[in-house]
């Protein structure tokens, strides 16, 4: 999909609005970094719908962050992730000439999540759908990413509550630590995301130069000749995240603070110059 949205484009992930982790408890703790003019894409992740309790906060709470880009003059663009596969009908943007691709980054892993409990489901139902789709499965770009939001909607959307309460940082840490065997899947998936973005953008976007994504929470810039790799990381505890900012030919990568229960942009971790092709 192709999109020259307004300059300067902000590209966020990882929201989980309504997730009972979340750092963010109203999106207008987001206003000081959407304010001004331009466009902002949420790349997946953005509200949480894995279960009916969180669905109903969660929808709602994506409904007022649309609500606040426009008050605010911007226009916003959400790709479904795998938390909110059916946000919108938009899974990539191709930006600045298509040297930006912007994912969510489910695509990259045929398990979906492999640090899951269910991993071996998520991949056992990907395959499946691959294989529905037909010979082009594995091939067209359109139809995996298409295959990923369906095994999300199949499998992960039918998580059951679970009941609202204190100390949701400390149960995140407990949850992601059990089994043990669970964390070290999750800094395996960390360390593949760079090398997997890049063999994605080789096969199926040979010009693009940087890849955008979230979905592992991990933020991080990484070179992989001749592509950069960006993950802007996750508003739930504990990795923080970032924002990417292109205009007039860069991008910049910044930290995002919060002051005051308020988001705002912190330090350049880094600049590009884009708008050239590989």
């Amino acid at each position: 999909m192709n999109l020259t949205p307004t300059e300067p484009i902000l590209v966020l992930s990882d929201l989980h609005l309504g997730h009972r982790a979340s750092r963010i408890k109203h999106p207008d703790q987001l206003s000081p970094i959407l304010g001004g003019h331009g466009s902002v894409i949420f790349n997946g992740d953005t509200s949480e719908m894995r279960n009916t309790e969180d669905r109903m906060v969660g929808r709602k709470l994506a409904a007022d962050l649309a609500r606040i880009c426009h008050q605010a003059g911007r226009k916003a663009f959400f790709v479904n992730g795998n938390h909110d596969p059916t946000v919108s009908s938009t899974n990539h943007l191709d930006l600045a000439n298509g040297t930006v691709l912007v994912t969510h980054g489910d695509i990259l892993f045929l398990d979906v999540a492999p640090w899951s409990r269910d991993a071996r489901h998520y991949r056992k139902k990907h395959r499946q759908i691959l294989e529905r789709l037909g010979p082009e499965g594995y091939a067209d770009f359109e139809k995996r990413l298409l295959a990923s939001k369906r095994t999300s909607i199949e499998l992960q959307m039918l998580e059951p509550s679970v009941t609202r309460g204190r100390s949701q940082g400390f149960r995140l840490l407990i949850r992601n630590s059990w089994p043990p065997w669970r964390p070290l899947m999750i800094i395996k998936a960390w360390g593949e995301v760079p090398g997997r973005a890049a063999d994605l953008a080789r096969v199926f976007r040979p010009e693009a130069r940087f890849i955008l994504v979230g979905h592992t929470h991990w933020p991080g810039i990484w070179r992989v000749a001749p592509r950069v790799i960006i993950n802007t990381g996750s508003f739930i505890p504990y990795f923080g995240a970032s924002a990417a900012i292109i205009e007039s030919g860069r991008l910049e990568v910044r930290q995002i603070n919060c002051f005051q229960q308020q988001f705002v942009l912190g330090k350049l971790l880094k600049k590009f110059a884009v708008g050239f092709k590989v």
